[in-house]
């Protein structure tokens, strides 16, 4: 589990990697941690205890982990979470918006992607959770990003 303090005191919104590739999580961390509060987990397992204290706004979800695969981190966290973040699925599936659907995820991202299109995406699902009128209505509405 790796952790980049926000530096603010805890007023820019969290972001939560669960991905077992440490170069792609890395990667992600750089883009993102100058305007959120980013920490990663190698896996659902890991993750579950992490959002105990993270308390993550969006949660970027590899599928296939060790220990604890994205499937099941969905499930058990949506059993303990009091409000749950937004999850955009990161996949190289070919069905990845059927997949993204099944999981009842608010997008997806196909693997691999465009960091500077990442930000715009995070920008897009996190202004959408302080949006109420609008959550229902995009759920997996994010475009594969290539």
């Amino acid at each position: 589990m790796r952790r980049s303090g926000d530096g603010n005191g805890g007023a820019r919104e969290r972001v939560l990697i669960i991905d077992d590739d440490d170069a792609l999580c890395d990667a992600i961390r750089e883009v993102l941690r100058e305007r959120y509060a980013v920490a990663s987990a190698r896996h659902g397992a890991a993750a579950l205890e992490l959002v105990k204290v993270h308390e993550p706004a969006l949660i970027l979800l590899d599928l296939r982990m060790p220990i604890m695969d994205g499937w099941s981190f969905v499930q058990q966290y949506r059993r303990v979470a009091s409000m749950p973040a937004r999850v955009v699925v990161m996949s190289g599936a070919s069905d990845l918006a059927h997949v993204a659907r099944q999981l009842g995820a608010d997008g997806y991202l196909r693997k691999p992607f465009d960091l500077r299109a990442l930000d715009t995406l995070v920008a897009a699902e996190l202004a959408r959770r302080s949006t109420p009128s609008t959550i229902s209505a995009d759920r997996s509405s994010s475009p594969p990003l290539t």
